[in-house]
């Protein structure tokens, strides 16, 4: 396509001066065919000098690996073998975040005859899964600058945004000490568990169900047992990818997909489990098991939990939290901690999550780590302000959404499981907490 510039329109205006005054000046008037026909002369040779954008050789190329939340280089190689004056727009998806913070950044090139130039854009995804890089609009400037030519190369690109792994973690090593900023900082973890790890000396405060009386005979002084977290266990994670962690959160509250909220707190559970020494089992379900990653010890199957994650996306449906728990009761045949990473707003949803529990609490440990939206509290909150009935009616029925989240809750916990009450950005670090608790206090 052939687009004009501006310096087209003043050459048009020149030209419709020129036929002006030729009206008043018969000699002007003369020389008004030779202006219009030297200015659609110079227009056309202009067009032909500019070259097609589809003459231009572009490839891309994209780093070996591609990490949530890591800045990472795309680039685009071009070449041409003739002089080109070139404007590019690239098309990245909304998880990418370039550097200059344009979503499109534009780029312009100047290559002689038989040249080529590489072309960098440093981006950070927050997103994992697949995405797509779109064309992109290359437009080809002539000399006389009077004529672009436009076109769309046609470079889609699927590319997978993996999780960083390595800084999930990192983060559960440092919520396992205690270490955390967004723990809190006065938060204590426990690390005593049931098994024996080896024999100390007594210290104040030490209990005095854990002294070694024969050993403390034979040594003349107080000698106690100190015990460590049972290891092998078994925990079963499991993330609602139906509609209740569908959407994303409010910019305030970090702007990521509810759902990638939820499989990072689950894969820092994970990775906690797996540095205790525990077996880990990892799915992701809506109206059915979606993906399912079987029992797996030792820090690398921290990976293969993120890969079964990878490909899933929270679906618009009802998740079917009967058909999770049957399930897992026909694959873990080990008592389990059973994590179930969602959340409750409405009744029919709770009276599911309930039967589900019903069905493990048998022979597993449920616990529900309930994912609310901050921003429907901040709704909540502002029902008071409101002047009129339509600027009160969205947030009173946040209002009512919470109160029948706060009694869903209450009702799964007199079902038997543990309820954690979590909201982003410290939805892992309660659940990391609540393992290391109920793992200290023997309950797995």
């Amino acid at each position: 396509m052939i687009e004009p510039t501006e310096r087209t329109l003043w050459l048009l205006v020149l030209v419709a001066a020129v036929g002006a005054l030729g009206m008043v000046a018969p000699p002007v008037g003369d020389a008004a065919p030779f202006v219009l026909a030297g200015a659609a002369a110079a227009l056309l040779a202009d067009a032909l000098l500019a070259g097609s954008p589809r003459r231009l050789s572009v490839t891309r190329l994209l780093p070996e690996q591609i990490v949530e939340g890591r800045a990472c280089e795309l680039a685009l190689a071009l070449q041409s073998e003739s002089a080109v004056d070139a404007a590019l727009v690239d098309t990245l998806p909304v998880a990418a975040l370039p550097a200059g913070g344009d979503q499109h950044p534009s780029h312009h090139v100047v290559l002689a005859a038989r040249s080529s130039v590489r072309l960098a854009t440093t981006v950070t995804f927050v997103g994992r899964g697949s995405h797509r890089l779109g064309r992109l609009a290359v437009r080809t400037r002539g000399p006389l600058g009077l004529v672009r030519r436009r076109a769309r190369l046609p470079l889609d690109t699927d590319i997978e945004v993996l999780p960083d792994v390595a800084r999930i973690g990192a983060r559960a090593e440092r919520l396992l000490r205690g270490r955390d900023a967004e723990a809190g900082s006065r938060r204590r973890v426990l690390r005593d568990g049931r098994e024996f790890d080896s024999l100390r000396d007594y210290q104040r405060g030490d209990d005095p169900r854990l002294v070694e009386w024969k050993q403390s005979a034979r040594r003349g002084q107080l000698i106690v047992k100190k015990l460590k977290p049972e290891t092998r266990q078994d925990i079963v994670i499991a993330v609602d990818a139906g509609r209740h962690l569908a959407g994303t959160h409010d910019v305030v509250d970090g702007g990521e997909p509810r759902f990638d909220v939820a499989v990072t707190a689950a894969l820092t559970l994970a990775a906690a489990g797996l540095a205790r020494g525990d077996r880990l089992s990892f799915a992701c379900f809506a109206a059915d098991v979606l993906a399912w990653a079987p029992p797996a010890v030792g820090r690398g199957a921290l990976r293969r939990f993120a890969d079964t994650s990878r490909e899933v996306r929270a679906l618009a449906e009802e998740a079917d939290y009967g058909a999770l728990a049957r399930f897992l009761v026909a694959r873990q045949k080990r008592r389990a901690m059973v994590c179930v990473v969602t959340d409750v707003l409405d009744e029919p949803s709770v009276r599911g999550l309930a039967g589900a529990v019903a069905m493990l609490r048998g022979r597993h440990l449920p616990v529900v780590l309930a994912l609310g939206d901050p921003a429907l509290a901040r709704l909540a909150r502002a029902a008071a302000d409101g002047e009129t009935k339509t600027e009160r009616l969205i947030p009173e029925a946040a209002a009512r959404l919470l109160g029948h989240r706060k009694k869903g809750l209450a009702a799964l916990e007199a079902a038997g499981a543990v309820v954690v009450d979590a909201q982003a950005p410290r939805a892992a670090a309660l659940a990391v907490e609540t393992y290391v608790t109920l793992k200290a206090q023997g309950r797995l």
